[in-house]
């Protein structure tokens, strides 16, 4: 398994790909516009990242970075090859080229009632099996409570939101006001 990537811009050849398994794995509360995504990803701050095992689709990255921290956005595998170990390779990925960075995400949080509870434990598992662990806060967004990975230590509630920031912006973070919960242990 030789995996490759290829940045993704407006302009990149298999955006239909992209922008397919984009809906087929995200919620539509949870997606942002893909013109602002691809829009901000025009800065040195964000990578938009293709994975291919040869020509073969593998799936996509949406990472943003400051200073020592990269948040991971989005991160989605195409359903052909899912469960295939193409998720911790390209999480392995991720990890040599932000060497000496703290990696953060966000998943939906467990909840025994949820319509994809067995899809959220998978998930978590998933991540905690890569190395991740709980922050010592969550999110509230998209009507959704969320839980905060880590990998590398810890990071700071403040830091989580300056990143943030810098993402959305000045203008947009006048709109996106998410709810953070301080949990303990």
């Amino acid at each position: 398994m030789s995996v490759r990537t290829e940045t993704i811009t407006k302009h990149f050849k298999e955006l239909y790909k992209i922008e397919n398994l984009y809906k087929e794995s995200f919620p539509e509360n949870e997606r942002i516009a893909l013109c602002f995504l691809l829009w901000r990803s025009r800065k040195e701050f964000v990578d938009y990242i293709a994975y291919y095992d040869d020509d073969v689709f593998v799936g996509f990255a949406y990472l943003v970075s400051d200073k020592n921290l990269t948040f991971v956005l989005y991160l989605a595998i195409s359903s052909e090859v899912r469960s295939k170990g193409y998720g911790t390779v390209i999480i392995s990925k991720i990890k040599q080229k932000y060497v000496g960075n703290r990696i953060i995400l966000n998943i939906e949080a467990i909840d025994e009632v949820a319509d994809n509870s067995e899809q959220r434990i998978k998930r978590k598992n998933f991540y905690l099996k890569n190395g991740f662990q709980k922050a010592d806060f969550k999110i509230y967004e998209y009507g959704g409570l969320y839980e905060v990975l880590i990998h590398g230590s810890n990071v700071t509630l403040e830091e989580y939101k300056l990143l943030l920031k810098q993402f959305t912006g000045v203008l947009f973070s006048l709109f996106y006001r998410p709810k953070f919960i301080t949990v303990s242990g």
